[in-house]
């Protein structure tokens, strides 16, 4: 089975200290712990030759949808208040994940689901890719909607618990468990990377 790594939304605004989450007093070092997770993974997937995609979101009231847009609203947010807002810092990849290498492909959503993107799905396609392994931020939201997406699309998703997770373990901890069940497969970080051929790993530890 052919796979491939794509990489969620891990950027400034979600996962940095600095970052629009970060700046409101949550606890990002769950996220950050995560992120060093999905480095060793990065690291595992070129050493194999498996393709690394990286996914980012922006938003603002030139890219958002009319239902974004009414939920910023009811916030009393405006079109430029907004996470991850496009050409901003919060917007750009986290400071600490790996940045991706030359000739990796880079995509751009303004939503939940990566498969969103026209160009994905035909990225993959070309690749012979059957299996994506998805990671990033957060669980319950963006990752959980690519690895539906990702199913639905006849693609065989597979999540390493330690590279995704949430300001909230417990729904984080529902959508991996609803993703197991029915749209795709909970690996280790080990595992998939012994699978590789790689040496094992030790998980960062998690606060």
């Amino acid at each position: 089975m052919t796979t491939a790594v794509l990489v969620v939304d891990v950027q400034n605004d979600f996962v940095a200290d600095a970052g629009r989450v970060g700046r409101s007093g949550s606890d990002m070092r769950s996220l950050q712990a995560a992120t060093r997770e999905i480095n060793k993974l990065i690291a595992g997937a070129r050493a194999a030759s498996v393709p690394v995609l990286y996914v980012s979101v922006e938003h603002g009231g030139d890219v958002d949808l009319a239902p974004y847009q009414a939920r910023y609203a009811r916030r009393g947010m405006t079109p430029e208040d907004t996470i991850c807002h496009t050409g901003t810092w919060g917007a750009a990849l986290y400071e600490e994940l790996t940045p991706p290498a030359r000739g990796e492909a880079r995509f751009v959503k303004h939503g939940y689901d990566a498969f969103q993107v026209p160009e994905l799905q035909p990225e993959l396609e070309e690749r012979g890719v059957s299996a994506v392994i998805v990671t990033g931020v957060v669980t319950e939201l963006c990752v959980r909607a690519t690895v539906f997406s990702a199913f639905e699309r006849g693609f065989f998703p597979i999540v390493p618990r330690e590279c995704t997770a949430s300001l909230e373990p417990d729904r984080a901890h529902e959508a991996l468990e609803t993703i197991d069940r029915w749209y795709g497969e909970i690996v280790s970080l080990s595992d998939l990377l012994e699978s590789w051929g790689a040496a094992p790993v030790e998980s960062a530890e998690r606060s």
